[in-house]
């Protein structure tokens, strides 16, 4: 059964880029909080695990927006030398690189299993009114062949 509406299956509107913004807020903190231990190790591990929050609960396109505002924001703060943009090492760059990919291969599959889960409650809802509507037809013609 072909299901057309299986990607609409978040929420409309602005919440989940909201949820998006406090999520990169609350993940600069706890990994501003834990700099001094970190130094410039793992620095985009926490956005990315926020970035798949937002996706499981809010789509994709909220979870881009906060890769959008997390890379800045962790180059800036957590690559040395850290409060600058100088340009970054080939290490640097290379680890950039790697986490933009495992992040858009996290939203990508947190994407498609949310679009086949609500696939699947689409079919289950059309298979209950399909049932119904035969259980109601069964019944009506029972009935007119019960009075004739």
């Amino acid at each position: 059964m072909k299901i057309n509406n299986a990607k609409r299956w978040a929420k409309p509107g602005l919440e989940g880029y909201f949820a998006a913004f406090c999520g990169v807020c609350i993940a600069f903190a706890i990994r501003y909080t834990l700099h001094p231990f970190l130094q410039s190790n793992l620095p985009m591990t926490v956005f990315i695990l926020n970035t798949i929050v937002i996706a499981l609960f809010y789509g994709y396109l909220p979870s881009v927006l906060t890769i959008a505002i997390s890379i800045p924001l962790a180059f800036f703060f957590f690559v040395p030398p850290f409060d600058s943009f100088e340009t970054p090492t080939a290490q640097d760059s290379f680890v950039f690189a790697s986490y933009i990919l495992i992040a858009f291969i996290a939203v990508g599959v947190v994407e498609w299993l949310q679009r086949e889960r609500y696939r699947a409650i689409l079919i289950s809802r059309v298979s209950n009114s399909n049932f119904q509507m035969l259980s109601q037809a069964s019944v009506y013609l029972k009935k007119e062949r019960d009075s004739s």
